[in-house]
């Protein structure tokens, strides 16, 4: 829910620079379209990039060996890597995060 109101607020902002640029007041109209659009992108890198743990991955995945508990669930989390494209997964672990690996 703050996430959808930031970035609504965001494009408001953004709006807000592109009216002002138009109507000839460009100084404060750059600064309102700059963040604006700097929130905006923030937001939705932010969803895009950080996701939840989710299954075991198949194939190529490796474990780190990392382990530790997901501090908005509580839920231990198991950290993967794809040695081929060095890509880093979050999976939920059936394990505690203290545990010694298999």
């Amino acid at each position: 829910m703050l996430r959808v109101v930031i970035a609504v607020l965001a494009a408001l902002l953004l709006c807000t620079g592109v009216v002002l640029i138009s109507v000839g007041v460009p100084a404060p109209g750059w600064q309102a379209f700059g963040l604006g659009a700097v929130v905006l992108a923030a937001v939705l890198f932010e969803r895009w990039r950080y996701q939840r743990a989710g299954d075991r991955p198949d194939g190529e995945w490796r474990s780190t060996g990392e382990r530790f508990l997901d501090p908005t669930t509580d839920d231990p989390v198991e950290v993967f890597f794809n040695p081929r494209t060095g890509e880093r997964r979050y999976v939920k672990s059936s394990r505690g995060s203290n545990d010694p690996p298999p």
